[in-house]
C-alpha cells in the first residue's frame, strides 16, 4: 500500500540492505518515479549508522562523471534520513559474468575503462571507493556505471577498520596494504581494479580458497596469476597489466586507474591474441645422497604487521561483507556543458485524443532545459519532446513551482498495451500517460 514521505507516495519496497531499505516512489514535486533509499527504522537512533548513510550520500553527491552513480538529493524528513535517485535497471557484473562467462577481451578492458574514468573522478575530489568489485559495476547494455560509495572515505583516512572492528571491504579484491597500520590511499582502489580486470577475463577471482586467510596471505605474498594461463585467447599483454596493477608495493603500480585502462588497451592493439608458448616439464635429474642442497633465494614475505592484522581482520571481514548495505541503480547526471536553446529543434507536441506516450524524462530547471533534453535524447535515440504548457492536455503536468515543464517521451500509442511494452523494453524510471483531458496528472497509468 502507498505511503506519504514528504513530497514522496512510497510504493513498493525494492530491496533492502544493513542499514537502509529502497522503495519505488514518485516524486510529485519533479513528476519522475525514483528510488527513494530511507534509514532502517532499527537503525534511526544509531549513531553510526547515520554517519555512514549521510557519508554515502555526500560521497554521491560530489561526483559529476558519467559512469558513476550520483543522487538527485538527499536530507532529512521527519527525523528520517533519505536518498532521492534515479532508477534505472541493469545487472551487475557478478552476475553477467556467472550468466555468461568471461567476456571477451576487447569487452572486459572496455568495461574497465569506463571504471576507471568513475574511479579517476572520485579521486580527484580526495575519495578512495574502497570497494571495488564486479557486484558493485552495474551493466545497462555496454555501458558500465560504479556503485556505492557508501564506505568511500576522504584521502586522508587511514585505517581500514571501524570503530567497532569492522573490515571495510571484500577480501578478494584487497590489496596487502589494506591488511596492515600503514597509511591507505587511492592504489588501493587500483589493485582492485586489475583484480576486476582478472575475473572479467578468466571468470574467476585472482586468488580462491575457502579459508579467508589464505586469501589474505595469497594478496600479500604470491604473485599475481596470468590471465593468459587461465583462459586461452587473452592477450599476454594484459598479463603484465594485471601483474603491474596487483604489485605488492602499491609505488610499483599504475598511478591512477587510467593509467592501468590505457595500459589495458594498448595491450589490445600490440599483443593481439599472441600467445607464449608452453614451457616444457623439467627433466627429473637424479641427485647423489651426498650432493649438497642448494637453497633457493628467499621470496619476499609479508611484513609482520601484515601477518599481525591478518589475524585480527579475517573473522571480522566477514561480518562486513554480509552488513554492508547495497546501493541502488541510478542514471548518471548530465555533464555536458549547457548549450543555447536554438540548439533543439522545435518541440514535437502530440494531440490530446486519448493515445498514450511513455515518458522517459523530463527538464525542469530553466537553466539547464537543452542540457537536459539533449541528454534524454541522446539516450533515447528515436524519441522527441514536447512542451506540456502548450500540449492543451490536463493529464500533463505542466508546470513544478512555477517552472514550465519539457519532457522527453517514445509515442503516441493507441493503447495501453503497445504504450506499456514500450515502456517495459525502455525501463528506467520511465512511465506511461494518457493523454485526455480526465486523467489525473499526478498518477502514471499503471502497467500491472
Amino acid at each position: 500500500m502507498a505511503w506519504q514521505f514528504g513530497p514522496y507516495r512510497v510504493d513498493e519496497l525494492i530491496a533492502r540492505g544493513g542499514m537502509g531499505e529502497v522503495h519505488r516512489a514518485y516524486d510529485t514535486r519533479h513528476d519522475r518515479f525514483v528510488a527513494l533509499k530511507l534509514l532502517t527504522d532499527r537503525a534511526a537512533d544509531d549513531d553510526e549508522f547515520r554517519k555512514r548513510f549521510k557519508r554515502e550520500a555526500h560521497a554521491a553527491a560530489r561526483l559529476r562523471e558519467p559512469h558513476v552513480i550520483p543522487i538527485h538529493a538527499y536530507g532529512e524528513i521527519d527525523g528520517r534520513l533519505y536518498l532521492d535517485m534515479r532508477l534505472v535497471e541493469g545487472h551487475n557484473l557478478s552476475k553477467t559474468l556467472a550468466l555468461n562467462g568471461p567476456m571477451s577481451p576487447e569487452t572486459a578492458v572496455d568495461v574497465i575503462g569506463q571504471v576507471a574514468a568513475a574511479l579517476d573522478a572520485a579521486h580527484s575530489e580526495g575519495l578512495i571507493h574502497r570497494d571495488v568489485k564486479p557486484s558493485n559495476v552495474i551493466l545497462q547494455g555496454d555501458f558500465a556505471y560504479l556503485v556505492d560509495f557508501g564506505i568511500a572515505r576522504p584521502l586522508t583516512a587511514n585505517t581500514d577498520i571501524t570503530g567497532t572492528g569492522e573490515a571495510l571491504g571484500t577480501l578478494s579484491y584487497m590489496a596487502p596494504e589494506r591488511f596492515g597500520s600503514g597509511p591507505v590511499d587511492h592504489r588501493v582502489d587500483i589493485y582492485a581494479l586489475a583484480c576486476v580486470l582478472f575475473q572479467c577475463l578468466t571468470g574467476d577471482k585472482p586468488f580462491t580458497a575457502e579459508n579467508p586467510l589464505a586469501v589474505i596471505f595469497a594478496h600479500a605474498n604470491d604473485d599475481p596469476p596470468s590471465p593468459s594461463e587461465r583462459r586461452e585467447g587473452v592477450p599476454t599483454g594484459l598479463d603484465r597489466v594485471v601483474a603491474k596493477g596487483m604489485a605488492k608495493d602499491p609505488g610499483e603500480r599504475y598511478a591512477s586507474a587510467g593509467e592501468l585502462a590505457a595500459a589495458a588497451r594498448k595491450a589490445l592493439v600490440s599483443d593481439s591474441t599472441k600467445r607464449l608458448p608452453p614451457v616444457p616439464p623439467p627433466v627429473p635429474v637424479e641427485t647423489p645422497a651426498d650432493a649438497p642442497v642448494e637453497v633457493p633465494p628467499k621470496r619476499r614475505g609479508p611484513q609482520w604487521k601484515i601477518v599481525a592484522a591478518m589475524v585480527a581482520v579475517v573473522v571480522i571481514a566477514g561480518l562486513a561483507i554480509w552488513w554492508w548495505p547495497k546501493t541502488y541503480i541510478i542514471e548518471p547526471t548530465p555533464t555536458t556543458p549547457i548549450p543555447t536553446p536554438r540548439e533543439l529543434a522545435a518541440p514535437t507536441n502530440p494531440p490530446c485524443d486519448g493515445t498514450f506516450i511513455v515518458i522517459v524524462g523530463s527538464a525542469v530547471t530553466p537553466a539547464n532545459y537543452t542540457s537536459d533534453l539533449r541528454q534524454f535524447l541522446a539516450e533515447n535515440v528515436g524519441a522527441k519532446y514536447l512542451h506540456a504548457p502548450t500540449t492543451g492536455c490536463s493529464s500533463l503536468r505542466t508546470h513544478i513551482d512555477g517552472t514550465e515543464i519539457y519532457s522527453v517521451y517514445y509515442g503516441p500509442f493507441p493503447d495501453k498495451n503497445t504504450a506499456c511494452a514500450k515502456r517495459n523494453s525502455v525501463g528506467r524510471d520511465s512511465f506511461v500517460r494518457r493523454l485526455d483531458n480526465s486523467s489525473p496528472n499526478d498518477r502514471a497509468v499503471s502497467c500491472r
